[in-house]
């Protein structure tokens, strides 16, 4: 059994990098991969563990993506070589777009009393770079909310994202094909995903995304229910795609989902790491 998509510390999840993979060796885990929202800092340290644990660890990443008119979609890219040229140099890029954008974020909850200063965020980010997400944490740290999901939930998600903020889709996938690795919609139940289309809309933007270089689609979750998964094989033989799989764990910020499990039958079959790139076993 394997978990695909799993979040530590260094975006919004509550265990650090070397803890999952810890966590993942301890229950039987035979690979993991780190997936954190648009930041790839916590691979060294996850590798590092898994290698001196002996559990087959994936490099991965969350990319979240405009599409169409206002939408946002969840990329998976996994097995990918952060350190390829093409990849980091659209990633630094892409991170440096979104701190540019971050007065934007925090007028916005100046309008509501809450006046976040640039030092205390740079005291919490993990990378040199400030976005949405270190202003969740922030919120959670000064009293506002009491979890990240909570953030986004009453502050973060109510007003619109603006250019710099997303990557286009095109992009993203030309980062992670560049970086080695396969790309997959994460989700696709989603509002971040294929939620409100109708069917004919859903296989039309699949097709699309296939030509643009998505790889497949995200099999495995942890609450698809069995429409979802009835679903998704016909999306998935249609489109010829291939498939991953995991939990979206985030630790105590969702304790509805553990590693591996998910809510509770999750079981994502080893079988799915066959076509991901070499640089998931490094």
């Amino acid at each position: 059994m394997i978990d695909l998509h799993v979040h530590s510390t260094i975006s919004d999840g509550m265990d650090s990098p070397k803890e999952i993979v810890k966590k993942a060796k301890t229950i039987g885990l035979t690979a993991v991969a780190l997936t954190d929202h648009n930041c790839i800092e916590g691979l060294k340290e996850a590798k590092r563990e898994a290698n001196k644990l002996g559990i087959t660890f994936i490099n991965g990443i969350e990319l979240s993506v405009s599409y169409g008119n206002g939408r946002q979609l969840h990329i998976l890219g996994l097995g990918i070589d952060p350190e390829e040229t093409n990849f980091k140099k659209s990633y630094l890029t892409y991170k440096q777009s979104r701190h540019d954008q971050i007065n934007y974020s925090i007028l916005e909850l100046n309008k509501l009393g809450i006046y976040p200063k640039p030092h205390e965020l740079d005291a919490i980010s993990t990378d040199g770079f400030l976005d949405r997400q270190t202003l969740a944490k922030w919120l959670v740290i000064n009293g506002y909310t009491k979890s990240i999901p909570s953030s986004w939930i009453e502050y973060l998600d109510h007003y619109p994202h603006i250019e710099g903020e997303l990557i286009d889709i095109a992009t993203a996938l030309d980062m992670i094909k560049s970086a080695g690795g396969k790309s997959f919609m994460a989700h696709y139940h989603k509002q971040i995903g294929l939620l409100g289309y109708d069917e004919e809309e859903c296989h039309d933007i699949l097709s699309e995304l296939k030509s643009l270089g998505l790889d497949g689609l995200e099999r495995y979750y942890s609450d698809y229910n069995a429409l979802d998964h009835k679903k998704l094989d016909e999306y998935i033989e249609t489109h010829d795609f291939i498939t991953s799989g995991g939990s979206d764990y985030h630790g105590s910020n969702r304790p509805s989902v553990e590693l591996g499990s998910g809510t509770d039958s999750l079981s994502v079959p080893d079988k799915l790491l066959n076509p991901i790139s070499e640089f998931a076993y490094e």
